[in-house]
């Protein structure tokens, strides 16, 4: 395909995604959400190119995924480093890895045919960069205080994470849509939609919270000290455990 055609059809297939549930965002609303606008943009921007050179080349999505986790784990060893550079070199990967995250899917929709596999790895990816910036943040802190509670933080919010009672049900979300439509209570049930709203979209690891985290750590950095970035570790704690023990309350009722 032409470079205009794979770049048009990104842009149409990525509108038509995002308007969709859960995400319910008009990407041409630049008055509701201007930095989600432009940074949608900048990954459909970039994952075209990407797409255009590989479509010429024997490389499939799937090992464009396995990259997207690779990215995550480099990415956050580069952060836990303890020289300047790497870890800048860090901050450009987890803010430009969601174009890598972006082109696996539209290569698929191009040269190949999506797959379940395909997408069960692109989130898995995601879970892998979602631990490795975990990982990264923990160790960051902890270089510049050389106080071993942050890695405490850190390594109980892995933990958290990694036993969080959903992933050992069958329901991938806990949060049935069945239960707020026959809910005859109404504070019940505004609780269960507000509660779900905080597990999918509130504090977390990906989009403009990951982004402001690291525009923080940029700044500490050319600041040479500590402002908030530490804070934000108690804060994936506190949400870890509200999920953590929401999820089963949630799964019970």
């Amino acid at each position: 395909m032409k470079y205009k055609d794979i770049r048009k059809f990104s842009y149409n297939t990525e509108k038509r995604v995002l308007a969709a549930p859960p995400f319910n965002f008009d990407m041409n609303n630049w008055l509701s959400s201007p930095y989600t606008c432009l940074k949608v943009r900048f990954y459909i921007e970039l994952a075209s190119t990407f797409v255009f050179l590989l479509q010429f080349t024997n490389i499939k999505p799937n090992q464009i995924s396995y990259i997207y986790a690779f990215s995550g784990l480099a990415g956050g060893v580069l952060l836990a480093n303890n020289n300047s550079n790497f870890i800048i070199l860090g901050i450009i990967i987890f803010f430009s890895k969601v174009a890598i995250d972006g082109t696996d899917g539209l290569l698929a929709r191009v040269k190949y045919k999506p797959t379940k596999f395909g997408a069960t790895l692109d989130q898995w990816a995601g879970l892998v960069g979602e631990y490795g910036f975990l990982f990264g943040l923990g160790f960051y802190v902890y270089n510049i205080t050389g106080e071993i509670l942050y890695l405490q933080l850190m390594i109980t919010t892995v933990i958290l994470k990694s036993i969080d009672f959903k992933k050992y049900t069958q329901d991938r979300i806990l949060i049935k849509t069945k239960i707020l439509i026959k809910s005859k209570k109404n504070k019940k049930r505004t609780f269960l939609k507000l509660f779900k709203e905080f597990i999918k979209n509130g504090f977390n690891f990906q989009g403009k919270t990951m982004d402001f985290i690291l525009l923080i750590m940029l700044i500490e950095i050319f600041q040479r000290k500590l402002i908030i970035s530490h804070v934000f570790l108690y804060l994936y704690l506190l949400r870890g455990i509200i999920i953590f023990f929401g999820n089963i309350y949630l799964k019970r009722k």
